[in-house]
């Protein structure tokens, strides 16, 4: 076939059909038969979206200098070298940052939710309904131990900076691990991504040399061969102590559910580090995205939204910094031919100064004109809007006439209306982390026998091992609740405090600890502690068989109640029969104890049936409360 080259339009170039064909495959690394072309392709695949992606990096350097006025583009390159001198450094740095104050006041505000993924059944029986409850143990015991929740919160800054915030999963001495990853580390086909929804991903990482030698140490002369890597190409970079290697990760996703096409790989410059089949439907990746685009994968970030209103704030600050250090300086007039000492004019604390003739004058002149800071105050203000945040929020203040809690809660959640789109992709983002760190840990578990986790709850730490992988094959749907406490301020904390006495959640005595102390997971505690007991006694009888008997120092009512319930919702969910007679046997044994508990009858008075009955005294009455007798 003939095809005209860019280069010459004017000439035709000749190109034959295995060599189309050539070119066509070779950025399908995962259709490579040999180690050698697959790690050529992954690397030349790689390199080519990194080279036709520069203005990524580019953006990313210019929204993180917009956060923390440091450039990450080129960071090890000339750059580098000003950050030294103080001439170096850009005239542009703003002085009130408006996309680091409205980026911390949103992540504190979102990050202060808990997500708490929880599995729900559908319709299933006990085992599955016990089956959730281990899966909803276990998973808060993975968040608390790969720290979910503090690089969750470092993601969502990424996601506020950047656009995107990603946290990747991944195995790590046979546990599950996070580990927060920055946007330019990843590529995707522009082309194929278009509608968010890209087919091939890929990583690329700078590692040190050593540490890929203790990961792969069958692969240590390899890795020795390797070339060394630096982040930017040019002098600079190169004079650096570390010794670091390029790796590339690439994750090809399956066709179709029957498709065998799935692949991931890991090379660097000199050879195959893993190559593996890859089924998964997903990349073990979670993202946080800002304000998605309307196309593309990659999404808009509030440095981005800010960016011409910060920049505009800066020119004014500059325009107004320049004209005070020009204009706005004492100046002394002195009359020409005025006998003056010059060197009285000094700024000694009560000097003298003589002078014949007209006396100096000292005067400053007007440096700027209020409509410029005027100008600045709108702009200001318009950021915030343009966030979301006020700037009262941002300086942890409430508006003038807001006093009652009540009010105050009020603020709080029209406030938080504004970002309730960006708070449900938080929580979303937790709902993702749990289906994938469950699959890793299943995979992990299948092929090590067993998998083990630490479950932090009210009553200390405990050990909760993954349930069967064979029971885990069953759908489940994940929900996200939020952890709720009380408000944050003393007006809002007082109002709810009143409003739980005055329904007679707690009492007066609970809510004066309370106002002292806000913490109502001891309150909690202690007053569902005889339930949590019996539901505790019960569930161990549905779970393993195991028999606790009743006594009196439970509430026997509430165990009735309890026991009658458990026996009609696991006769219908087809329990072992031999646990729905210990169901039964227990609520024989509460039978006894209240037939123990109860008085006995009353003596019979002497004298017989005719004797005199004495009158009952009337309780005392409470001056306070003249309706309700006195306690004794």
């Amino acid at each position: 076939m003939k095809v005209i080259s860019s280069a010459a339009p004017t000439k035709t170039v000749t190109m034959n059909t295995s060599d189309k064909k050539k070119m066509d495959t070779a950025y399908q690394w995962w259709k490579a038969k040999s180690d050698k072309d697959l790690f050529q392709q992954l690397l030349s695949t790689a390199v080519s979206l990194k080279e036709g992606q520069n203005f990524r990096y580019r953006q990313a350097g210019i929204f993180a200098r917009m956060y923390g006025n440091m450039s990450l583009f080129n960071f090890i390159g000339p750059s580098f070298a000003k950050l030294d001198n103080t001439n170096g450094l850009p005239v542009d740095r703003p002085t009130y940052n408006v996309v680091q104050s409205a980026t911390d006041t949103l992540v504190s505000r979102i990050s202060q939710s808990k997500p708490s993924p929880t599995f729900l059944t559908d319709n299933g029986d006990y085992k599955e309904r016990n089956l959730a409850k281990k899966l909803n143990k276990f998973i808060q015991g993975e968040f608390y131990q790969t720290k979910a929740y503090e690089k969750a919160t470092i993601a969502l800054r990424d996601a506020l900076v950047e656009g995107t915030g990603c946290l990747k999963i991944y195995r790590e001495n046979d546990k599950v691990a996070l580990e927060r990853v920055f946007l330019t580390e990843l590529l995707v086909d522009m082309n194929e991504s278009m509608y968010g929804e890209p087919r091939q991903l890929y990583q690329i990482k700078l590692i040190d040399r050593q540490m890929l030698i203790e990961m792969f140490p069958e692969k240590k002369k390899m890795l020795e061969d390797a070339s060394k890597a630096f982040p930017e190409q040019n002098a600079d970079s190169s004079k650096t102590v570390s010794d670091l290697v390029m790796v590339v990760e690439g994750w090809h996703l399956k066709s179709g559910p029957d498709a065998k096409d799935g692949r991931r790989s890991i090379v660097c410059s000199s050879g195959t580090l893993i190559d593996e089949d890859y089924d998964k439907d997903k990349f073990p990746f979670v993202f946080l995205h800002y304000s998605p685009r309307l196309m593309g994968f990659w999404a808009q970030g509030l440095a981005e939204q800010l960016m011409g209103t910060q920049m505009e704030i800066n020119s004014l600050l500059y325009t107004i910094s320049k004209a005070i250090k020009i204009v706005g300086v004492p100046r002394v007039f002195v009359e020409k031919g005025s006998k003056v000492v010059r060197a009285h004019l000094n700024n000694d604390i009560g000097s003298i100064v003589e002078y014949s003739g007209t006396k100096p004058l000292y005067e400053v002149a007007p440096a700027v004109p209020q409509e410029m800071y005027a100008q600045l105050q709108r702009l200001i203000d318009y950021a915030y809007q343009q966030s979301g945040v006020s700037a009262l929020q941002a300086t942890s203040q409430k508006p003038a006439g807001l006093n009652s809690g009540a009010a105050i809660r009020s603020y709080d959640d029209i406030s938080t209306d504004r970002f309730a789109t960006l708070a449900a992709r938080y929580d979303h983002l937790f709902i993702d982390l749990a289906y994938q760190i469950i699959e890793l840990a299943k995979d992990i578990a299948e092929e090590t026998g067993s998998y083990q986790t630490v479950y932090p709850n009210k009553n200390g730490i405990k050990e909760i091992d993954l349930p069967e992988c064979s029971l885990l094959k069953d759908p489940f749907i994940i929900q996200v609740f939020n952890q709720s406490s009380l408000p944050r301020d003393p007006a809002g904390r007082m109002e709810k405090v009143t409003e739980m006495a005055q329904s007679g959640m707690i009492t007066m005595q609970e809510a004066r600890r309370l106002l002292d102390y806000p913490d109502l997971d001891q309150i909690e505690m202690l007053a569902n502690a005889s339930e949590e007991r019996i539901f505790r006694i019960l569930d161990e009888i549905i779970e393993d068989g195991t028999y606790t008997p009743p006594d009196p120092f439970m509430d026997l009512a509430l165990a009735e109640k309890s026991v009658v319930q458990y026996i009609n919702l696991y006769d219908q969910a087809k329990l072992e029969p031999e646990k729905q007679q210990l169901l039964r046997d227990w609520f024989d044994q509460i039978q006894g104890l209240k037939q123990a508990a109860m008085p006995q009858p009353p003596m019979p008075a002497p004298g017989g049936e005719g004797a005199p009955q004495a009158v009952p005294a009337a309780p005392p009455v409470s001056p306070m409360l003249p309706n309700a007798p006195q306690a004794a």
